[in-house]
């Protein structure tokens, strides 16, 4: 009796990388997620350095510094985006003032590590300090604005982050209120246009065992990229929590999630105020690393809009298409140096075309798309969302009627709804 060779499945016999390849925008990220390539890309980060040192020790070329803080800059808005992303990508709250949050985390560091007002705390004092200050200031602006939605809340968190500015810029002298000072005529909290200087940096060993100095540069890109693994690692984690799954489901439906009993206050509350604290400690890395706190560009609108484009670039809802928007939006600017009065135009058509042949984003599975709401109002959906939603059978006249008698809203025919 002959024995049948038994065949392989499909999936075996497919090259993995085609595999990869074919899983789509989701089956990527589950992928760049998992620790066996999380790990090895963090090592592989870390030791970038030395690479670029021993590339200069053994060649004319003397750009290792140079690009040492250009990645320290890439890690740093990777920080950003993975932040922004979580009140973003998992919740679908629109918050244009983000940027005021690693602003105000700076200026606490300095607050409390310089002679600006005479304080110098450990560590672990000033970390505390900032992240009850960005705590604060979060629950502050977030308690009364997010009970709005779409694009009130968008302007309600941008007005904040001017709001913010102008207040840094007006707190180098007492403030007047009604014809009454507060405080004596030598009063300078923030330095005005100037900001704070001579900020301390992290008292940490500059020596290493087995590894030797450290210069300053190095140090805060090994920190910088320390921190964005604690930020992925807690993002993974809390993906899979109660809290990350009632996240998803406000965005994906606020209504349907508030039906389903999710208190959508309290975890949209949540979202906001861990965002915040986790750019008010990226500020607070970013003033020990550059000895000062500056108006600009930390509490600029620009850099919102910045920070938006790398994670809308990379994909909203993708942890892994956050950190390739920082990289993506923070590199080729240093590579086109030469095209001085190009570069720029590169760029944006670049990103044009992303956005016109990839809306979601390079990894991304969720957009920013109009649905037809009662009230009008934008929401996040899932483009997954968008080809269950086409399958649906039409509604009929009579059922769009109940509906609207019910709601009191004219129910419009969707987009997909075949003739």
């Amino acid at each position: 009796m002959s024995a049948i060779p038994r065949q392989a499945p499909a999936n075996e016999s497919t090259p993995g990388l085609k595999r990869f390849w074919e899983s789509g925008p989701a089956g990527w990220n589950r992928t760049l997620t998992r620790p066996q390539v999380l790990v090895p890309f963090f090592l592989v980060a870390a030791a970038v350095p030395y690479v670029l040192q021993y590339v200069e020790d053994n060649s004319s070329w003397i750009g290792a510094q140079y690009w040492t803080l250009i990645l320290t800059t890439c890690a740093m808005y990777a920080c950003l985006a993975v932040a922004l992303n979580l009140v973003v990508g998992y919740a679908g709250l629109l918050n244009l003032g983000f940027i005021a949050f690693f602003g105000i985390g700076s200026y606490a560091y300095a607050l409390v590590a310089s002679d600006q007002i005479h304080q110098h705390y450990p560590l672990w004092g000033a970390l505390l300090v900032v992240i009850i200050v960005t705590l604060a200031f979060a629950l502050l602006v977030g308690i009364p604005a997010l009970r709005l939605r779409g694009d009130y809340l968008a302007i309600v968190t941008l007005g904040f982050g001017l709001i913010m500015r102008d207040l840094i810029l007006d707190l180098d002298r007492p403030p007047v209120l009604a014809g009454h000072q507060f405080g004596p005529d030598t009063l300078n909290l923030t330095g005005g246009t100037n900001g704070i200087h001579l900020v301390a940096p992290f008292n940490l060993p500059n020596r290493l065992p087995l590894i030797g100095d450290v210069p300053h540069y190095r140090l805060y890109y090994w920190i910088f990229l320390g921190f964005l693994g604690l930020l992925i690692y807690c993002m993974l984690r809390w993906r899979s929590t109660r809290t990350g799954r009632a996240w998803v489901a406000i965005r994906e439906d606020e209504l349907a999630a508030r039906a389903m009993g999710v208190n959508t206050f309290k975890y949209r509350l949540l979202a906001f105020s861990v965002s915040a604290v986790m750019a008010g400690i990226v500020g607070m890395i970013n003033a020990a690393q550059i000895f000062n706190a500056f108006p600009s560009p930390n509490f600029d609108v620009q850099t919102t809009v910045v920070v938006f484009i790398m994670v809308i670039l990379g994909g909203l809802g993708s942890i892994p298409g956050a950190i390739l928007g920082a990289v993506a939006f923070t590199v080729p600017p240093f590579l086109l140096q030469q095209f001085v009065f190009i570069k720029y135009l590169i760029i944006s058509v670049v990103l044009i075309a992303v956005m016109i042949y990839r809306p979601e984003g390079l990894l991304g599975t969720v957009s920013i798309r109009p649905r037809k709401m009662m009230g009008g109002t934008l929401e996040l959906i899932t483009a997954e969302a968008a080809v269950e939603a086409s399958e649906l059978p039409a509604v009929t006249d009579t059922e769009a009627a109940d509906l609207e008698e019910t709601a009191g809203a004219i129910v419009e025919d969707p987009e997909w709804k075949p003739s």
